[in-house]
C-alpha cells in the first residue's frame, strides 16, 4: 500500500520590506474514515502501512487509544516497550536530519554511511522489541525475549552515533557542552557532523532569525480534547486551534531550551542537538539500566496520545462491538502548519539578502518544526 501522507505547498513571496508566507495543504485529514466499521486487528495492521511516516507513533496511538475504549489495558512492560520504539523513532527521524541535510549547507556531501549507520541500525534495534507482538491489541513481549542481545546492538549504535553527531558521548555534550555554554567553543573546534554545523551557522548574520510570537500550547483538559474531536471531528484537525488562538505543538514544544529561550533558527538547531542527547539518554536509561519507559497514558477513556518525533499525536476512538466506530486522529503537523500558525509567522520574520538565503533559511527552519513533513517550497520576488 502507498503512503497517503500528503505534503505541504509553501509559497513565501518577498520584497526589501516584507515577507509573506502560504501554506497549503494537501494531506490526507479524513483518512481515518476508511477505518469505521473495520475490525481492531485490520485497524491496528492497516495503520502502520497508511500512515508509514511516524508508523510506530501512530500504531501506538491508535493501540493505547483502543484499549483504553475498550476498558482492557496493556501490561506495564508493554508500555514501556512501545515507549521504546516511539523513542527510537524520534531518534531515526532527528538524527537523520543532522547526517543527511546539515552537511550540504556547508557544500559538503552527506556520508551514506552514516546514514546506514542510523537507519539500519534502529531497524535493528525495533526488531528485537517484537513489534508485531507489543503493537497488537492488548500485546505483551514474547517471555523469552533477551534484552542481553538488545543492550549489546544499542551499546554498539548509540555509541557511534553520539561520536558522529557530538564527538563525545552525549552525557558529556550535555554536560559540559550545552548546560556549560559552551557551544560556541565546542563548534569552532570539533569535527563532528552537528559541530560543523553550528560553526558554518555561526558565521551566518541571520542564525537568530525566525522568531516567532506563537507559544508553545497550554495543558488541555482530555476531556475537553475529547468532546471536541467527538462533536466536531474533522473540521477541528484540520484547522485547529484552542481557545481561538494557534499553538505550537511540535518536538521542541516538549524542550527545556534554556539558555536558548527563544523560537529562531538557531535555538531550533541548538534544540535538536539537545533532543537527540536527551533521547539517547533515555534509551540508555532503558536499555542499560533495565528501568521501565512511562508512557503518560491518559485516564480518559478513547484519547490516547505518543510523544511523537513531529510532536504530540492524539487518537479518539469509539468502539462498537469489536469494531471501530470512529477514529479521529489529531497530527501535530495540522498545529505547526495552521495558515496562521508557528511555521507561516516564524517563515516570515526570515531575515534574508537574496532567493537563495532565504530558500535556505526556509528549509532550516521547516525541518526544524517538523523533521520529516513532506513539502514543496516555492519562493516569488
Amino acid at each position: 500500500m502507498t503512503s497517503i501522507a500528503g505534503e505541504l505547498n509553501i509559497s513565501i513571496s518577498y520584497t526589501d520590506t516584507n515577507i509573506d508566507s502560504r501554506i497549503e495543504s494537501s494531506r490526507p485529514l479524513h483518512a481515518s474514515k476508511i477505518f469505521t466499521g473495520k475490525s481492531i486487528t485490520h485497524t491496528l495492521t492497516t495503520i502502520p502501512l497508511l500512515f508509514n511516516i511516524c508508523a510506530k507513533a501512530q500504531t501506538v496511538t491508535a493501540v493505547r487509544a483502543i484499549e483504553s475504549a475498550t476498558e482492557k489495558p496493556s501490561y506495564k512492560q508493554t508500555e514501556s516497550f512501545r515507549e521504546a520504539l516511539i523513542t527510537l523513532e524520534n531518534l531515526r527521524e532527528q538524527s537523520l536530519r543532522v547526517v543527511m541535510d546539515w552537511p550540504k549547507y556547508r557544500n559538503e556531501q552527506a556520508e551514506v554511511e552514516c546514514i546506514s549507520h542510523i537507519s539500519l541500525g534502529i531497524a535493528k534495534l525495533m526488531h528485537a522489541l517484537e513489534p508485531v507482538k507489543v503493537l497488537d491489541y492488548q500485546g505483551q513481549p514474547s517471555p523469552n525475549y533477551s534484552f542481553k542481545t538488545s543492550v549489546e546492538l544499542w551499546m554498539i549504535f548509540s555509541e557511534k552515533l553520539s561520536q558522529t553527531i557530538f564527538g563525545s558521548s552525549a552525557n558529556d555534550w550535555l554536560e559540559n557542552t550545552y548546560k556549560k555554554e559552551q557551544l560556541d567553543i565546542w563548534a569552532g573546534k570539533e569535527q563532528s557532523q552537528a559541530a560543523k554545523f553550528i560553526h558554518w551557522l555561526n558565521q551566518k548574520k541571520w542564525k537568530h532569525s525566525g522568531k516567532s510570537n506563537i507559544t508553545h500550547i497550554p495543558d488541555i483538559n482530555d476531556i475537553e480534547v475529547r468532546e471536541l474531536l467527538k462533536t466536531q471531528g474533522h473540521e477541528f484537525t484540520g484547522h485547529p486551534k484552542w481557545d481561538d488562538q494557534c499553538y505550537e505543538l511540535s518536538w521542541f514544544s516538549r524542550k527545556q531550551c534554556q539558555p536558548h529561550q527563544d523560537n529562531g533558527i538557531y535555538s531550533r538547531m541548538i534544540g535538536r542537538l539537545k533532543e537527540i542527547a536527551d533521547l539517547i539518554l533515555k534509551l540508555d536509561t532503558f536499555y542499560i539500566k533495565g528501568t521501565q519507559l512511562e508512557s503518560g497514558k491518559s485516564s480518559v477513556s478513547g484519547i490516547a496520545h505518543s510523544e511523537a518525533a513531529r510532536g504530540r499525536l492524539t487518537h479518539f476512538v469509539e468502539i462498537e462491538n469489536e469494531t471501530i466506530k470512529k477514529l479521529v486522529i489529531l497530527a501535530p503537523t495540522e498545529w505547526n502548519f495552521h495558515p496562521e500558525g508557528v511555521a507561516v509567522k516564524s517563515l516570515n520574520n526570515l531575515d534574508a539578502k537574496s532567493p537563495h538565503e532565504l530558500h535556505q533559511q526556509a528549509e532550516l527552519l521547516i525541518h526544524a518544526i517538523d523533521p520529516c513533513v513532506g513539502f514543496n517550497l516555492s519562493i516569488e520576488g
